[in-house]
């Protein structure tokens, strides 16, 4: 019997791929994100048929990564392949998303082959100087490449297949191709969500979201044996592939107001309108607490237990590109939370900012309260604002004041007793049940904003 070698691929972005720059329009980036999440899906498939091998040799396959078991005798023809696809993704891309690889012989502990993955990985991923790494570089874009991506976006909404030729294993096409795979959730398919349409929201502010799961690569380094890896692997892949094409078709206010711009192992990212956002990232995060009780309970540690998300307003391209970022910030100060308009909120605080948005627009509706009152709230949360009123201990000094302040802010000619509860009850949002407290609750802060969102819309 042959032995059997392990062939791990990344496929990673550098430089600006995913950046909103000058001369890249929506739908090139767009295109961009569709690309990066179908490469390690395409890439593995091709090199199997290629080889002429089965598709039960596939182990694990995202957007970002894959792993496969192939003969040892294929390792030359394997490498051959991996190393055209790595120079023209390359080219494509320029240079801008990058193909590493690595092989080893299924011999061992997974931990030892793990390992061994790893450093071949490592080594691989080392930057070659050359004497054109001395010179002055220009930035440069490819009129060809950027049709590439546009037309990759325009044809997604309706795509049902995927093709590639090896001869061209990076040029993925929607259509028939020499190799062609289907689109969907059939189980011999590749995980698609259709990708919807926003072009009613170019008119309106939208926001993007991005959600993704908290410590996934400890979770999966974890993995004591290979079945374990890929087990896991599957476990977080087909739960977004699955529960977010469910969520925009089950929530009838999120119908056409979302839009997949990319999805894979590690979580998705969506861009639309705030309040819809919102109710998806809610039922994500109750869906995945759930399966993570049922099918994590019995692994040690919250590694890869918990999923946090981070939302940006602004235009398609540039909130794309800014929340990643905020979800980077949101991980690193808090697992388990959501970012939003600069507060890291833990996901139990979030119905809290959405009942503070419900009061003040009643405030607004019902009791003729001015719409310059959230200006003047949002003024509470800035730094200089109520550091002064702290004592060193960290109590305020006077919360009376604070207190007094906030009733003028929210001051109407309405007087009835239906107005005061309501006065009443948003005050108690922001401060707490202490007013002594060391600040103000930030959810008050996220609650103001999304009332400033509302108001304007």
């Amino acid at each position: 019997m042959s032995i059997q070698i392990f062939v791990e691929g990344k496929i990673s972005p550098k430089g600006e791929f995913l950046r909103p720059l000058a001369g890249r329009n929506s739908a090139e980036l767009l295109g961009r994100h569709l690309y990066l999440s179908l490469a390690g899906e395409v890439i593995p498939r091709a090199l199997l048929d290629h080889l002429g091998l089965s598709k039960m040799l596939l182990g694990a396959s995202s957007g970002s990564s894959f792993l496969l078991l192939v003969p040892q005798e294929f390792q030359s023809r394997a490498e051959d392949f991996l190393r055209l696809a790595a120079q023209q993704l390359e080219e494509l891309c320029e240079g801008e998303l990058e193909l590493n690889f690595a092989i080893t012989e299924n011999l061992g502990d997974w931990s030892v082959v793990r390992k061994r993955l790893f450093e071949e990985m490592k080594r691989g991923m080392g930057t070659k100087a050359t004497a054109d790494s001395f010179l002055a570089s220009t930035p440069k874009h490819n009129s060809a490449d950027q049709d590439y991506f546009v037309q990759l976006a325009q044809a997604a909404p309706t795509a049902t297949s995927i093709g590639v030729d090896d001869a061209m294993p990076t040029r993925f096409v929607f259509g028939e191709s020499k190799f062609n795979y289907k689109l969907g959730y059939e189980a011999d398919a590749l995980p698609w969500n259709a990708h919807l349409d926003l072009s009613a929201l170019k008119r309106r502010k939208g926001a993007a979201m991005k959600i993704a799961v908290d410590a996934l690569e400890i979770r999966l380094r974890r993995a004591t044996t290979v079945e374990e890896h890929l087990r896991l692997n599957h476990l977080y892949k087909n739960f977004f592939a699955g529960e977010l094409q469910t969520l925009l078709l089950r929530l009838p206010d999120c119908t056409g107001k979302v839009a997949i711009i990319d999805s894979g192992l590690e979580g998705f990212t969506v861009y639309g309108e705030v309040d819809a956002l919102l109710k998806v990232a809610q039922e994500i995060q109750r869906l995945f607490q759930t399966m993570a009780e049922v099918n994590l309970s019995d692994t040690a540690g919250v590694e890869g237990k918990s999923i946090s998300a981070a939302l940006a307003a602004g235009e398609q391209s540039a909130a794309v590109a800014e929340v990643s970022a905020s979800l980077r910030l949101a991980q690193a100060a808090s697992r388990d939370s959501i970012y939003l308009f600069g507060r890291v909120l833990d996901w139990k605080q979030l119905p809290d900012a959405l009942e503070i948005r419900e009061l003040c627009l009643r405030m607004i509706r019902n009791y003729g309260a001015s719409p310059q009152f959230v200006s003047e709230l949002s003024a509470f949360f800035r730094e200089s604002g109520y550091q002064s009123l702290r004592r060193k201990t960290g109590r305020f000094e006077r919360p009376w004041r604070l207190y007094r302040r906030l009733s003028l802010a929210l001051e109407t000619e309405n007087e009835s007793r239906d107005f005061e509860r309501t006065r009443n009850r948003l005050l108690a949002e922001f401060i707490g049940k202490n007013a002594g407290q060391t600040r103000l609750r930030p959810s008050g802060r996220v609650g103001l904003e999304l009332t400033r969102i509302s108001i304007n819309a």
